[in-house]
């Protein structure tokens, strides 16, 4: 292994409710084996300063107020004591209800003030789960332990769930409960607010819960107790005909495998707290329904039937930065359209193909399908790279079914213009390429060898260079806490 290099990153998670920062100081080693494919990976991360919590601020309720955002930034680099030129490469991660592409656009604007490589990404419900169970530790904890667990991230309006087996993500699903589904005044007991989802619980249940109206501690808890056994329902992903009104995303896939759980977000670490509620007033403490919703998940049957872990991070289980290493591509088995190139951060997919026995072209794009979902990508906008897993022996029939399969793809996915962007470990890109284009000629295309990528890296992709023999490739990888 080569000598690691140091970088400082920064990660920057903006919510629709808060905002917050954490520095860190990565050490970046090439750790494949001597003479196989480079992969560099992050050997040894320590955060340095994490900021306080801010509110994000708005100029209504889903356009960020940029201006501001950057104050908030600028002013926590000096609390660092960090010069912006320190910093090689961040990642800012934009969820919930601002979770939009204008912002992401914007906000990117704003980090160009400031040094570094930054990849911001707009997290849909299935990103922000997948995000939010590698934050927590949960992904890693799924390799160390050669097991399949569920990380269930609850906030204020959602709860977001996430399957990994062997650190892979494999399964999300979002439903529409939180802590602050109800806003209650601890003083008076008076409803302040009902989110829409709230209304459906408290019309199904027939409880007296009116904005404006007091109401008592066995009401509060019978309408917690309910978002409960919703959250068992997704956990083991079951969908109840109420459920089915709540869910914001489709129900969890392989979920009967999971025996393992964690709860993270504001509402999981509250999980892990020793507390008493005697009274109205304690249930309130934070004017919602929060401390009263952990509780009823601790209390919950069914989910008392898992092996419930505290992850290494609740509240903070977010990106801490990004990792920036740049590779050079051989170019004897690449195929470019240069016309296309540069490509700066392609989000990472990578389909789960089998190895066993040549997949159908139908196989394929089910697969490539199911791995956008997972990563909530939008078709429109996004050019993306797809990360191939192949055999190391390709024989020509299995090649042309793989070939067939991403044309199937194309023809059907991908927007009119849109290159269809190809990376793969082994010395296919050229052969592919070639079958590719032969089957269709007009589609724009960039097939890429020598490269390890993960299912959730960026990458940059250079105009090709001496004589279009080679290209520069710049990976970008999410890091997240232990």
């Amino acid at each position: 292994m080569v000598s690691a290099r140091e970088m400082i990153s920064v990660g920057i998670d903006v919510g629709t409710t808060t905002t917050k920062l954490v520095f860190s100081r990565l050490q970046i080693a090439d750790v494949a084996r001597p003479g196989r494919v480079p992969r560099f990976d992050v050997v040894d991360k320590a955060s340095l300063f994490e900021s306080e919590i801010h509110l994000t601020p708005l100029l209504n309720p889903t356009l960020v107020d940029v201006d501001s955002l950057t104050a908030i930034i600028s002013g926590e680099y000096r609390n660092a004591n960090i010069h912006p030129e320190q910093v090689e490469t961040g990642a800012v991660i934009i969820t919930g209800e601002i979770a939009r592409t204008e912002n992401a656009d914007l906000i990117l604007q704003a980090m160009a003030a400031l040094a570094g490589d930054f990849v911001v990404t707009v997290a849909g419900p299935n990103l922000e789960a997948q995000i939010a169970g590698r934050g927590s530790g949960a992904a890693a904890y799924s390799v160390e332990r050669f097991a399949q667990v569920t990380n269930i991230d609850i906030g204020g309006g959602t709860a977001n769930a996430a399957i990994f087996r062997l650190g892979e993500h494999l399964s999300s699903s979002t439903l529409a409960v939180g802590g602050r589904q109800l806003i209650v005044d601890r003083s008076s007991g008076i409803v302040r607010h009902i989110a829409p989802s709230a209304h459906i619980i408290i019309d199904t249940l027939g409880l007296p819960i009116v904005a404006g109206q007091r109401v008592e501690l066995d009401t509060l808890q019978s309408f917690t107790d309910l978002m409960a056994e919703l959250v068992a329902d997704l956990a083991s992903g079951a969908q109840s005909a109420l459920g089915s009104r709540l869910q914001l995303t489709p129900p969890l896939e392989g979920a009967e495998k999971s025996k393992i759980l964690f709860f993270s977000g504001g509402v999981g670490a509250l999980y892990y707290q020793n507390y008493s509620i005697n009274n109205l007033a304690d249930a309130l403490v934070y004017d919602d329904v929060g401390l009263l919703f952990a509780r009823s998940l601790r209390e919950n049957e069914r989910l008392r039937r898992y092996t419930v872990l505290p992850p290494s991070q609740t509240k903070r289980a977010t990106v801490i930065g990004a990792s920036n290493q740049t590779v050079t591509l051989s170019g004897s088995t690449i195929w470019t359209s240069a016309e296309i190139l540069p490509a700066r951060n392609l989000p990472v997919i990578r389909p789960q193909l089998p190895l066993d026995s040549p997949p159908s072209p139908e196989e394929v794009n089910a697969a490539i399908l199911t791995a956008i979902q997972r990563w909530d990508i939008n078709l429109e906008s996004t050019t993306y790279a797809i990360a191939l897993t192949l055999p190391q022996k390709l024989d020509y029939h299995w090649l042309r079914q793989i070939a067939e399969g991403l044309v199937k793809f194309s023809n059907g996915t991908l927007a009119p213009g849109m290159p269809l962007v190809l990376v793969t470990e082994m010395d296919y890109a050229q052969v592919l390429g070639q079958t590719i284009n032969s089957m269709a000629p007009q589609l724009p295309l960039i097939s890429v060898d020598q490269i390890g990528l993960s299912e959730g890296d960026f990458i940059d992709i250079g105009e090709p260079i001496l004589d279009g023999r080679i290209v520069p490739l710049s990976v970008k990888t999410l890091i997240f806490y232990d």
